[in-house]
């Protein structure tokens, strides 16, 4: 009996004994995967915008075309609020999987490098997105 709550206890101490650098890395991973997901829909949001915007603009003035006017910018508004939105989420999400822990300077310092590089990311990441959705969009 003595044996097996000694076995017992080895396991559960073993198992408690997970490697943090692991998790914290796992999890920076698992979110920047989802902030990439995110740059995707935002690119697919940001052509979609691009698309009624531009049907606003040539159905503007047209009486044929009152109701797809009005239409399209509705569209137009939701999709380039949708970009907005999906861009500040997966700017949290980059922002916190970006830990710069070996830069010495100023906690201030090391801050606005961390927004500098979320916002080069993020921006320069669902740029691309779009321009190879827009290219394989057209090939079809």
């Amino acid at each position: 009996m003595a044996l097996a709550a000694e076995d017992s206890r080895r396991t559960f101490t073993d198992a408690s004994r997970v490697n943090p650098h692991t998790i914290g890395t796992a999890s920076r991973l698992l979110r920047a995967v989802f902030a990439l997901a995110l740059m995707a829909i935002a690119a697919n949001c940001f052509l979609k915008y691009l698309w009624w915007a531009a049907c606003y603009s040539a159905w503007s003035g047209l009486p044929k075309f009152h109701e797809q006017w009005k239409a399209a910018g509705a569209n137009a508004s939701l999709n380039g609020w949708s970009v907005i939105v999906l861009e500040l989420a997966s700017l949290i999400l980059v922002y916190t999987a970006i830990p710069l822990r070996k830069v010495t300077f100023s906690s201030l310092l090391r801050t606005t490098l961390r927004v500098a590089a979320s916002l080069t990311i993020t921006i320069a990441g669902t740029g691309l997105l779009a321009l190879a959705l827009a290219w394989v969009k057209q090939s079809h």
